[in-house]
């Protein structure tokens, strides 16, 4: 079996990219909310002079070093990604740059990541540092959905031009309302660890102005339902957004409510890494205005990649 060398390989291996993407997030959660950001005391080391945990560690410790081990299946999940996209070629033989560009960028975003992972653990996860290492996983799930849909063939459907003015506006105020959740974070009591600082913004206010953005985004979207309406394919890619981000909603009122239990919060690390995935997906789909190019069912891919 052709493990890089097939179009189904590089589907195979561009789902797994976003599977793999969308798992750390949750993973990084659960660090976070179990307090155990800093059961690796140092890194690229778990402790000075061993990259692993001491036998008589803590639970702590297992899980942080645990999460670290998720990077390398990562890496080597992006490299079987890039020798398949390396070995993709479109019906005119041609290579297929954009293919590659998007997997060169997995690559780059993983390094990135766990970068800014280290050195949050090296700042004693300093809200504001713990904030901007979510920042290189959005930007890797959106890389994925975009190499699934470039994997698959499948092309933009077509919107008019008010629907993709309003597609670009709900990616704006997406991305505000998750970075604003990013700083809502950082003013809760979900440290990472014991005593790990915060960043001093009251949290309720910081909540409020979160809730008011992502009330924006949920009315964007209802416009879109509508706007959308005739058109099978944009609606479902619609809804799907819709749907995510109204169980997001409920789960973060209730976190609220309820004082941040930490499965809620968890819960909620996996709405926003869904939020990600399919706001990715509806600007990709509606990102053209050529109507021409409209392809709508992944399962009737176009036999566009040659070995």
């Amino acid at each position: 079996m052709d493990l890089v060398g097939s179009p189904v390989a590089l589907r195979r291996w561009a789902i797994a990219s976003l599977v793999a993407n969308l798992a750390i997030v949750v993973t990084g959660g659960l660090v976070r909310v179990t307090s155990s950001g800093l059961g690796c005391s140092t890194w690229p080391q778990c402790e000075p002079g061993s990259y692993i945990p001491h036998p008589d560690a803590g639970i702590h410790a297992y899980i942080e070093f645990g999460n670290r081990l998720l990077t390398f299946v990562l890496v080597i999940v992006a490299i079987g990604t890039l020798l398949a996209a390396w070995r993709a070629r479109d019906a005119a033989g041609t290579p297929r740059r954009l293919v590659r560009g998007l997997a060169i960028a997995i690559i780059a975003g993983i390094v990135a990541q766990a970068i800014i992972g280290g050195i949050s653990v090296l700042v004693q996860l300093n809200p504001w540092v713990v904030g901007a290492h979510l920042l290189p996983s959005i930007a890797l799930i959106v890389a994925c959905v975009l190499l699934v849909h470039e994997a698959y063939d499948r092309r933009p459907v077509p919107v008019g031009p008010s629907v993709r003015r309003v597609v670009r506006t709900l990616v704006f105020f997406g991305a505000a309302a998750m970075l604003l959740g990013v700083v809502v974070t950082g003013a809760g009591p979900n440290s990472g660890a014991g005593g790990a600082s915060r960043n001093g913004l009251d949290l309720a206010q910081t909540a409020r102005v979160h809730s008011l953005t992502v009330w924006v985004v949920v009315a964007l979207t209802i416009g879109l339902v509508v706007a959308c309406r005739a058109n099978p394919a944009a609606r479902r890619a619609v809804v799907l957004v819709l749907g995510v981000e109204l169980f997001q909603a409920a789960v973060g009122y209730a976190q609220y409510f309820l004082a941040l239990p930490p499965w809620l919060v968890t819960l909620h690390m996996v709405g926003t890494a869904l939020f990600t995935a399919t706001l990715a997906n509806l600007w990709w789909l509606t990102r053209s205005p050529h109507p021409t190019h409209a392809v709508t069912e992944l399962s009737e891919p176009r036999d566009a990649i040659a070995t």
